[in-house]
């Protein structure tokens, strides 16, 4: 019923808040729907009935009425339009009541009766929704509408509500016409258009306004009564918690559409859409322009940053602006409306010398610039001949130090690389880094790493010192040379298994007592890898003694480094869930000589041969090199029918190591028992 929508419109001027608004915005809106027969969203909408007009981009009926959805864009423009209508009807009352004082009753009527203030409403859309669901509010004997849409359709569905609102008498004339071209003899108290996207970029909001205001009264309003635009040298989104610490900075405001300017426009004077900012000296951090929009519709009534689509901030991305320069502005009108920048740029990278590796960063760490440096111009190189220049420099073998980097600062391969290419700063990554740290990186480590760097560049061999007591025993080493793989028992106690199992089900989400939990779907799964990488449960074996004397052993060299790598997860299998893999494979390049390496893993559960059990090929790095030279060439050396090999699945406790050869195949295997298997993997190379 019409009165239903007259109570929400009250209740929506009346609400002071998005929240309190956004149930009432929501059934307006589905009531506006219904009334008019507007499907709201339909499957596969493209915009495709927007009109394209020499002044920018008039959306469709159907794209104008999801506008309503925007809580506060609704809200606080249906609250200053009413606040207008009521200031402007008090100015006239106030008016006639003076009139009152010098003319007699009759002819004080006459004029009452033919003095209603005139709106002019320009691109309605098929709600109105600024103004026709106000009207039943309002007086018909003072106001006179005037409409305007572009779309007959809009007009056809505005008519649907005007119709069940019983207001057809506010209603002087509805044309479906270009706003930026219409004419008018008559002049008009408001003159209302929300035609405007964030920026003032695409749609005609400036051309509209600078057209009708010929066809406003000398005391007339334009609602918005302002649209300003504002320029700022910003980082962007940033790492939660440091927005303080680079705060943007204003360089000034480019544009502002009020009546005023909007006279000077449509007098062909467009001085007011131009200019110039000095550029101060910044934080290079802020490498991005940031335009925001203030909107007052009316008053008091204001949209802000980010309250609505219509102020969400437009960024221009890696401007680099040249510090201490000049930066010109304009608005452009015409097809695509929107705010033009001219400006000086620091220096590309590719103008740029790669760093040297044992040239610092701020954090002190050899390394950290050159590879960030590097990743730059990889994310270049297939647009930029300047960049893959650069990085023909690089030498193959420097990936490895870029690894000893990573994994000495213990933020892991795979999620340093991801950060490394999304980052957008280099600060981003040292604070990632310092992040991924318990938020600081310890002198120590920084040392450590230092001289992991140093030594790899000097090309240093550390070879194994004399100790006392080496972990392994002569039946062991025997074992490893033979077999090529060895389960030292126990590196971990009961406790540090416990706190690492614990570390993996609270990561997942999982709980060790409810099997339904054990399969639920994991972003931070892929196959029975978890991708989960720094956790202190997992330093405990990374900085254990003993573990790394085992490794420095088996490569008879003190110069290891630990890699920091993820955890794995392998439920039993069921009906509905089927083991993934990694079956068995390699790591290691098939071309001759492998070259000797390890790879390692500890039991985190009790395993049985039948639960998962890590697989190997005994003995195979003994004959790799003859087998390889025996295969034929162009064939997959990685698809092999397994069931003809020796695959051994190797049974173990939880907290013991099983370390093998990078020459085996290997692999992981289907959990036929009635728990997961849980592993930490873990490396060290030189």
């Amino acid at each position: 019923m019409a009165t239903d929508l007259r109570q929400l419109v009250i209740q929506l001027l009346a609400c002071t808040t998005a929240g309190e608004a956004k149930p009432i915005v929501d059934e307006l809106v589905r009531r506006l729907c219904a009334i008019t027969g507007l499907e709201l969203h339909p499957s596969l909408f493209l915009d495709e009935h927007a009109t394209v007009t020499a002044q920018g981009k008039a959306v469709s009926p159907t794209t104008a009425a999801q506008c309503a959805e925007d809580v506060q864009r609704t809200r606080i423009f249906m609250q200053g339009v009413y606040a207008a209508i009521q200031q402007k009807l008090q100015h006239h009352n106030h008016q006639v009541n003076h009139q009152v004082n010098h003319q007699v009753n009759h002819q004080v009527n006459h004029q009452v009766n033919h003095q209603a203030i005139d709106v002019l409403y320009a691109g309605t859309g098929p709600f109105g929704l600024l103004l026709i669901p106000l009207l039943p509010l309002l007086d018909a004997r003072q106001l006179r509408v005037t409409l305007l849409d572009i779309h007959p359709e809009s007009l056809t569905k505005l008519q649907r509500l005007i119709d069940f609102l019983d207001v057809s008498n506010f209603i002087v004339q509805a044309e479906c016409a270009d706003a930026c071209e219409w004419q008018s003899a008559k002049k008009f108290d408001l003159i209302i258009s929300e035609t405007m996207r964030q920026g003032l970029i695409q749609e005609p909001q400036v051309s509209i306004f600078s057209h009708l205001q010929q066809f406003l009264k000398a005391d007339g309003w334009l609602i918005p009564e302002i649209i300003r635009l504002n320029l700022w040298l910003s980082a962007g989104a940033f790492p939660t918690g440091n927005e303080c610490k680079n705060p943007d900075v204003h360089l000034g405001s480019v544009f502002q559409l009020d009546k005023t300017t909007a006279m000077q426009l449509g007098n062909g004077d467009t001085a007011c859409a131009q200019g110039s900012l000095l550029v101060p000296h910044y934080d290079l951090l802020l490498q991005d322009l940031k335009l925001t929009t203030f909107i007052q519709v009316f008053g008091a009534y204001q949209l802000h940053d980010n309250q609505s689509q219509l102020t969400l901030p437009l960024y221009e991305r890696n401007a680099r602006v040249l510090p201490n320069s000049v930066l010109h502005f304009r608005y452009a009108l015409g097809v695509y409306p929107q705010c033009v920048f001219t400006y000086e740029k620091l220096p590309e990278l590719t103008d740029c010398a790669l760093p040297d590796s044992l040239e610092k960063n701020s954090q002190g760490i050899y390394h950290v610039k050159r590879l960030w440096h590097k990743i730059q111009l990889r994310k270049q190189a297939n647009s930029s001949a300047a960049a893959r220049q650069q990085l023909t420099a690089v030498p193959d073998s420097e990936w490895l130090l870029d690894r000893i980097l990573l994994d000495q600062l213990g933020v892991g391969l795979e999620p340093a690389m991801q950060q490394l290419y999304s980052a957008r700063t280099l600060v981003d990554i040292e604070y990632w880094l310092a992040s991924a740290n318990a938020g600081t990186l310890a002198p120590q480590q920084v040392e450590r790493t230092n001289s992991a760097i140093r030594n790899f560049i000097e090309n240093k061999h550390e070879a194994l010192k004399p100790h006392a007591g080496l972990p392994l025993n002569d039946e062991q080493l025997a074992h490893w040379d033979e077999q090529g793989y060895l389960i030292v028992p126990g590196v971990l106690a009961a406790s540090e298994s416990a706190a690492a199992r614990a570390a993996i089900w609270d990561f997942l989400g999982m709980h060790e007592h409810d099997p339904a939990s054990w399969y639920q779907s994991s972003t931070q799964m892929k196959k029975i890898m978890v991708q989960l990488f720094a956790h202190p449960a997992f330093e405990v074996a990374r900085r254990s003694d003993y573990i790394r004397r085992i490794f420095q052993q088996l490569w008879q060299r003190e110069d290891l480094v630990m890699t920091t790598d993820r955890v794995g997860f392998n439920p039993p299998e069921t009906d509905r869930w089927q083991f993934p893999g990694p079956g068995m494979h390699w790591d290691v390049e098939l071309t001759a000589p492998v070259p000797f390496g390890t790879q390692a893993l500890i039991y985190l559960t009790d395993v049985a041969e039948h639960q998962g059990a890590f697989c190997c090929v005994p003995g195979f790095h003994k004959k790799i090199d003859r087998w390889l030279a025996a295969q034929p060439e162009g064939i997959d050396l990685q698809q092999q029918d397994w069931t003809q090999w020796p695959v051994k699945p190797i049974a173990a406790k939880a907290g013991d190591l099983i370390i093998w050869h990078q020459a085996l195949p290997h692999g992981s295997s289907p959990n036929r028992a009635d728990f997961p298997r849980m592993v930490q993997y873990l490396n060290m190379y030189r």
